[in-house]
């Protein structure tokens, strides 16, 4: 009997049997019903024995094997996402699901090999068909599931950043109020200063989650743009920066032509993050520099700080979001949530205007950030 006949055969024997499986192994699965459970097994078996069956060149079986062909069994695919739905709306973890698969696996293996009496090269062939078409059921159910867990996560952390502002405005406001009271002895001004602080470091992080909340969800950040001079946003931003850390040397060069239109908040935001990362990460006895070239069409602007480099293969996921340890809080630097999504924002920023943003970092020449940003947004009409 080919293997695909033994599926069809046996396919109520085999469900029953997973379905066993489920409820005894899998802890969400002891919630279920039967019927729960069963829905997809059965359909999704049927469409790997019909896959089995039709035909296959070598080099379509050299891209499927590959994972390259998800349209060439329309019907298995289809099954694998609405089990996958499925799975996720009861509540099953992704080890749960990824369970579910292998014990379907291994339970029709284990059964065609009983039943064979000697084993040739169709043998072979007609396992690997099998083999291939649960791993693409697998693979096609595990990043439907991922991609929802990871939309979920992300609109989570909307509604928290996004819920957590009018408490933080109230508490700013309590703070800005007990400053401009008079009565306060030194301590306690020390005290609510600290408080001030805390207040817009969790600012910050809100600001950050929201920012990162809306690029995961597949849009740009939002941009205001309006005439201004990049260098005198950049000074701006520096100046108070140098107030904050006045142990720190921060340098700043500007030549060229550096008007244009640019979102000047979010420009202030890039470069304060840029910086703050050259502290945290740069020597402290070294200056930190800024520099502004305006040529052409677009503005550069680079920061450099001197200090270990940057390792080329933590480059590749520099720019990538909660990548980097979480800082904490005696390495923070002013600027910094020390979430890890600093260099995410700027990033997006950068592309948000249509610009760029890249890295050089060598132990000789130390790090340096280079924003190359054109002189009007993409949706600035010119």
């Amino acid at each position: 009997m080919s293997l695909s006949d033994l599926i069809q055969s046996h396919v109520d024997a085999i469900v029953d049997e997973w379905a066993e499986f489920a409820k005894t192994n899998l802890p969400t699965a002891r919630e279920l019903a039967p019927e729960e459970l069963r829905d997809h097994a059965k359909l999704l078996l049927q469409h790997v024995a019909s896959d089995i069956r039709a035909p296959q060149s070598d080099s379509e079986q050299h891209e499927k094997s590959r994972g390259n062909r998800p349209s060439n069994a329309p019907e298995l695919t289809a099954t694998a996402r609405a089990d996958a739905e499925q799975r996720f709306r009861q509540g099953f973890t992704l080890k749960e699901v990824v369970a579910e698969y292998r014990a379907l696996r291994a339970s029709v293996v284990r059964r065609w090999f009983d039943q064979l009496e000697t084993a040739d090269l169709d043998t072979l062939a007609e396992l690997i068909r099998f083999n291939e078409a649960i791993d693409q059921a697998i693979s096609e159910s595990l990043a439907w599931y991922v991609d929802r867990v990871e939309e979920s996560r992300d609109l989570m952390l909307g509604v928290l950043g996004h819920d957590l502002r009018n408490p933080l405005g109230a508490a700013g406001n309590s703070v800005h109020y007990l400053l401009v009271t008079d009565g306060l002895t030194g301590t306690q001004t020390k005290a609510v200063v600290r408080i001030q602080s805390s207040v817009d470091r969790m600012r910050k992080m809100v600001d950050d989650l929201l920012d990162f909340t809306r690029t995961r969800l597949g849009l740009s950040l939002a941009l205001a743009p309006r005439r201004a001079n990049l260098g005198q946003v950049c000074r701006e931003t520096v100046d108070e920066l140098r107030a904050f850390h006045p142990d720190r040397t921060l340098q700043m060069d500007c030549s060229g032509d550096l008007s244009g239109e640019w979102d000047v908040s979010r420009i202030g935001q890039l470069v304060s993050n840029l910086v703050a990362n050259a502290m945290q990460h740069g020597r402290p006895d070294t200056p930190v520099s800024v520099s502004l070239r305006g040529e052409g069409g677009e503005i550069s602007l680079k920061v450099h700080n001197e200090g270990p480099p940057i390792a080329p293969q933590a480059q590749r996921t520099l720019f990538d979001p909660l990548m980097r340890p979480l800082v904490q809080e005696a390495e923070r630097r002013e600027g910094s949530s020390g979430l890890g999504l600093g260099l995410y924002i700027v990033r997006e920023i950068s592309l948000a205007h249509g610009g760029e943003i890249q890295v050089a970092s060598s132990e000789r020449d130390g790090t340096t950030f280079t924003v190359r940003l054109p002189r009007q947004p993409p949706s600035t009409p010119a």
